[in-house]
């Protein structure tokens, strides 16, 4: 499920369409970089590299814009960085970031989210990812019915001037998908539908079974992920902070695989 790889500033092209090889085997959903290269270089070293192996979109929140629904900043990059000034944005906080993902109210999300990181000095704060063959046989074995409801629903998700109407769970093109972000779940959809997504989201985070199969991945300065948002479920292990920016990574949306 994770390819890891060590890179540096040489990366080139022939590299890049390795990467992109691997990206189109199925069974791969994650991609893990370490990296030394100089920390005012990360940045701009992994836009290059997205830039080769896909094209990025414009796709950045900034919460010092508004509300959530006024969030769009119409940029590459946003941060994903601990601040104790901000409130009500996981992006921000310490808090452990439940099971999602990003696309859930972007019908035209790209297929993956790419993280580079500058700081990740607290304990803690792994990004963790679950494998969705294993969410499924875990609901089969524990609760069929609510597999079912997530299979056959449509659901409605919606944030910052985006909707998304899709089921939870479903196949497209042969390929298992997700679609789920708890917080961004619209109030319009139905009570039953409210209720079972309540259910859904408290499985996941509370089940046995879902944490023995969490896998966690531990950015160091210079290293960076990406993965298929739409065919894994990811999230954040909490972390201690002794001051702000003692987890600081950039985030951004990119659609990989079309070069």
């Amino acid at each position: 499920m994770i390819q890891q790889y060590n890179i540096n500033e040489k990366f080139n092209k022939d590299f890049a369409q390795s990467i992109v090889d691997e990206w189109m085997i199925e069974e791969n959903k994650v991609f893990h970089l370490t990296s030394s290269i100089q920390k005012e270089k990360i940045r701009d070293f992994y836009e290059r590299i997205g830039n080769l192996i896909g094209n990025y979109k414009l796709l950045s929140e900034d919460v010092n814009l508004g509300n959530r629904s006024k969030q769009k900043a119409n940029q590459i990059w946003m941060e994903v960085r601990y601040d104790s000034n901000i409130n009500d944005a996981y992006r921000h906080s310490a808090n452990p970031q439940p099971l999602h993902t990003d696309g859930s109210y972007n019908s035209n999300f790209p297929n993956a989210t790419i993280m580079c990181c500058l700081s990740n000095k607290a304990q803690g704060g792994e990004t963790i990812f679950l494998d969705l063959k294993v969410l499924v046989d875990i609901l089969k074995q524990d609760d069929p019915q609510l597999l079912e409801f997530l299979f056959t629903e449509d659901i409605l998700h919606e944030r910052t001037g985006y909707t998304n109407k899709k089921k939870i769970l479903d196949f497209e093109n042969k390929k298992l998908k997700i679609n789920f972000n708890y917080f961004c779940v619209s109030k319009k959809n139905s009570k039953k539908s409210l209720e079972n997504l309540e259910k859904f989201f408290n499985f996941i985070n509370t089940s046995q079974k879902i944490k023995e199969n969490i896998s966690p991945i531990k950015l160091n300065v210079g290293d960076a992920v990406f993965w298929k948002d739409s065919e894994i479920l990811h999230g954040r292990n909490g972390f201690v902070p002794k001051k702000d920016s003692d987890r600081f990574l950039w985030k951004a949306a990119i659609q990989i695989g079309n070069k």
